[in-house]
């Protein structure tokens, strides 16, 4: 009698790199991974670019840049057409899994060394970390792979290698730490911004003012909230609500109100001024005002007025409403540009 053991589909295996799944699974694209299998199950067979594309309906030069990618992760080195596993990629890969909770012991424990940081890099500089350091650091360090799975998740999708390699650029080369990059995402994706740009502008603006604390994080943020309401206070205020404030007019409101303290009342007063006299909105125009109004202790339309009467004005302002501009151009506050 004979025994046949029938596995089904599974009669035929082929065996994969756990590096693959562990690290590239994430990292690579559709197009990588199809490739990367096609070579797996057909090892030892000499296969040129047109015939894996006419096997998996790629084109020659997708398949060709797929093993650029799979070269430059280190995963493969290939020499005179020989594609075979990297002699160094088993001492250059830690055995720690990427996939870790930022709640674990070891992520508490472990100490990084981070270079210094340096600031005011030009956004967007060619010199980004490429796939192969970038796989390599989120394998040997859990709190960069944090960093990357908090990025997913505040995205809402899975960040593509060069927001990645952005994100890994902001911790080590400008010093923010991960838990202040992780707050600052989730600042940008509560506003409605969660783009890597946004990111990694605000990312260069903290590390050149050193917010490198969780707490220091928490202030700036407070304090771009208060300018962010104060912002939406004055559009409607002014009656502006269909605009959307530039950077310039929320720090302008964060000013006017945060700041120095105006009133609806002394902001419509002003916002009035400056339109009857330039016959439109001009922040710094308005902003003129309130500076001189506040520097002088004016808080109150009736103060405004009592000052223009003490400086010589003849004609009645009247706040709130229609304005004599013959009489307020008669003062000293329309000289402010």
């Amino acid at each position: 009698m004979e025994y046949k053991l029938s596995l089904g589909a599974w009669n035929t295996v082929f065996a994969v790199p756990a590096e693959l799944v562990d690290k590239h699974l994430k990292l690579a694209g559709g197009v990588q991974l199809k490739v990367m299998l096609y070579l797996l199950r057909n090892a030892g067979q000499a296969l040129t670019a047109e015939m894996i594309g006419e096997a998996l309906s790629l084109p020659a030069a997708d398949v060709n840049d797929s093993m650029l990618y799979w070269e430059q992760t280190g995963l493969v080195s290939v020499c005179d057409g020989i594609v075979s596993p990297d002699p160094d990629i088993s001492e250059q890969i830690s055995s720690v899994s990427p996939e870790v909770s930022p709640d674990t012991e070891e992520v508490s424990q472990k100490t990084e060394e981070k270079p210094e940081p340096k600031h005011n890099r030009i956004l967007s500089r060619p010199e980004k970390p490429d796939l192969r350091y970038l796989s390599r650091r989120m394998s040997e360090s859990p709190e960069i792979a944090y960093l990357m799975q908090a990025a997913d998740e505040i995205f809402g999708r899975l960040t593509n290698n060069n927001d990645k390699a952005t994100l890994l650029m902001i911790h080590e080369t400008d010093g923010l730490p991960v838990d202040v990059i992780v707050m600052l995402m989730q600042y940008a994706a509560d506003i409605g911004k969660c783009n890597i740009r946004y990111i990694e502008k605000m990312a260069l603006t903290w590390a050149d003012d050193e917010i490198f604390t969780l707490e220091l994080a928490e202030q700036r943020i407070k304090r771009l909230t208060d300018g962010r309401t104060a912002a939406g206070a004055v559009q409607r205020i002014f009656g502006l609500e269909s605009h959307s404030p530039t950077e310039k007019e929320t720090e302008l409101s964060d000013r006017w109100i945060n700041e120095w303290g105006f009133s609806e009342d002394m902001l419509r007063t002003a916002y009035e001024i400056c339109v009857d006299k330039k016959s439109k909105y001009i922040p710094s125009y308005v902003n003129s005002i309130l500076e001189r109004w506040y520097g002088q202790g004016i808080s109150t339309p009736a103060q405004a007025e009592q000052d223009r009467l003490q400086k010589g004005g003849k004609k009645k302002m009247t706040y709130g409403g229609a304005y004599d501009i013959s009489a307020y151009e008669s003062t000293s506050i329309a000289d402010e540009e």
